[in-house]
């Protein structure tokens, strides 16, 4: 498949079900091996419990049995002389996605007189069916176990995006995201209660704080720049050149309790910080709704079960190059975006190897997906003593596992929002976009002078992506444009996981 194909694929999704149907017109609805391939990326918003399978079993029977029958064998023609209704438990069914499913639930079937049910069933009830449906053709479901309490929590996906991997001890519910953006904006919880997550973690910077390093609370500089937050939910590796940090949950606990170097400062006073949070009103309410079943909610670990909620909200796919890939809006971006996506996809500037997919990364994890993949990249930033040295503490994945095979490698953050996360790189060593560019046209960082001078095109290590490549002038204006298009603009404005603290705690 042609790179930008891949790439441009994923971007399909629920919001295209009738965009798709109009586009075919007068068209007959195909059967479900004929639904529209676009169809196959529909991803179900739900984290599946056997309510669900109970709920679509009854909307089964009270829409579709009358043709499919009880047992789903079919027989029955849904208009006189017409084709019988398909058997619904035979074995290729299986081969087919759950969103042609959803497609044909929802547009109908117009040779057999099936009809649409995109107005007499919800979107909800249509996943629901689906579900069903899967059981009843011998499918083996993911199913979550019993709710921890808290309301039902549905996704909202972005346009073609799948659905997040959640831990089974930290289900999703709508109660444990809303404590989680009170904790995440709230000054108490850092020494001196000046600072919070939100501090480093700005959402008009899509979740980063604009400053090269991040500085904390005792006024230190942390080695690197905080990272975005935009979609981290998708990431089975949650910082810089940690391989090995990969929970929400656990990642929390650095910032919070960590010493080198401290950020929020909170090192040795647990039992003071959850005291503290226990005496406001707002958290008398919240704890106890995120946690039910739990007699004192107020635990270090509930702390970050919430704040690792919250944190998987933060989903991010609405930007102009989104309405345009998708079909929503065909005239979306300009020309130069739309020429600058050419380059992108290329094999000669080699962008999408380490910034492909729907998330523009390829450290990437989700529902459904195969295998986690997990990238770490050197792209000749530095080249100390021409020998592929990076300046410590930076020394990438080497710092963690001591192999020099693992010099300079950081990973490849999205670049969803890119051009509002300036400065660029681990330690933001590069103040702008037009400087990644140049950065990577060259292959490598030349620093003439000074205790960092080194070639890094000749970085021994350096990956095999980054080789270089030439730009004109107008093309570097068109990548810039392609790279500016991934702005999403909803997200930086959405009041969802924005500050819920009135202005006095701020």
């Amino acid at each position: 498949m042609h790179p930008k194909l891949a790439g441009a694929l994923v971007f399909v999704t629920s919001a295209l079900v009738g965009a798709i149907s109009m586009q075919l017109g007068a068209q007959q609805a195909p059967h479900v091996h004929h639904a529209p391939a676009q169809s196959r990326m529909l991803a179900s918003p739900l984290d599946l419990v056997e309510a669900d399978v109970t709920a679509g079993q009854a909307a089964f029977a009270t829409r579709c049995a009358t043709c499919h029958g009880a047992d789903g064998k079919g027989g029955r023609p849904a208009r006189p002389n017409g084709p019988p209704a398909s058997d619904l438990t035979r074995a290729d069914l299986r081969t087919h996605a759950d969103g042609e499913l959803y497609w044909v639930i929802a547009n109908g079937i117009a040779e057999s007189g099936m009809p649409p049910f995109a107005s007499g069933l919800s979107e909800l009830e249509r996943w629901q069916v689906v579900a069903y449906l899967r059981r009843l053709g011998g499918v083996r479901l993911h199913i979550r176990g019993p709710s921890v309490g808290g309301t039902r929590y549905v996704w909202s996906l972005p346009p073609g995006f799948p659905r997040p991997r959640v831990p089974a001890d930290n289900p999703m519910s709508a109660e444990k995201a809303e404590l989680g953006r009170h904790l995440f904006y709230d000054t108490r919880m850092s020494l001196d209660q000046t600072y919070s997550c939100a501090t480093c973690h700005k959402q008009s910077l899509a979740f980063t704080d604009g400053r090269p390093r991040s500085l904390g609370v005792t006024g230190q500089f942390h080695p690197r720049g905080s990272m975005g937050l935009a979609n981290i939910a998708y990431s089975p590796a949650l910082t810089w050149a940690n391989p090995t940090q990969r929970k929400l949950e656990t990642q929390a606990l650095a910032p919070m309790f960590g010493e080198d170097p401290p950020e929020m400062g909170l090192a040795g006073l647990e039992t003071p910080l959850l005291a503290r949070l226990a005496l406001v009103p707002e958290y008398q309410r919240l704890f106890p709704a995120a946690f039910p079943e739990e007699a004192n909610p107020f635990t270090l670990a509930n702390v970050t079960r919430a704040l690792a909620s919250f944190e998987r909200t933060l989903l991010s796919g609405r930007s102009a190059y989104d309405r345009y890939r998708s079909g929503e809006n065909p005239q979306a971006i300009s020309a130069s975006a739309r020429r600058g996506e050419l380059l992108f996809f290329d094999e000669r500037t080699e962008c999408f190897h380490c910034h492909g997919g729907f998330n523009f990364t390829e450290t990437v994890d989700y529902v459904g997906k195969g295998f986690v993949e997990v990238e770490f990249h050197n792209t000749g930033l530095y080249n100390l003593g021409n020998d592929g040295g990076y300046p410590p503490p930076n020394t990438g994945v080497h710092a963690v596992s001591e192999d020099p095979e693992d010099m300079g490698r950081f990973k490849a953050p999205s670049l969803r929002n890119i051009a509002l996360t300036a400065p660029y790189m681990h330690d933001g060593s590069i103040a702008t976009l037009d400087g990644v560019i140049a950065h990577y046209e060259a292959g490598g960082r030349t620093i003439t002078s000074g205790p960092m001078k080194g070639v890094g095109a000749k970085n021994p290590r350096k990956s095999s992506f980054v080789k270089g490549f030439t730009l004109t002038a107008q093309e570097r204006r068109d990548l810039r444009a392609f790279l500016d298009s991934l702005t999403d603009r909803e997200f930086i404005t959405d009041r969802r996981f924005s500050d819920p603290w009135p202005a006095t705690r701020r």
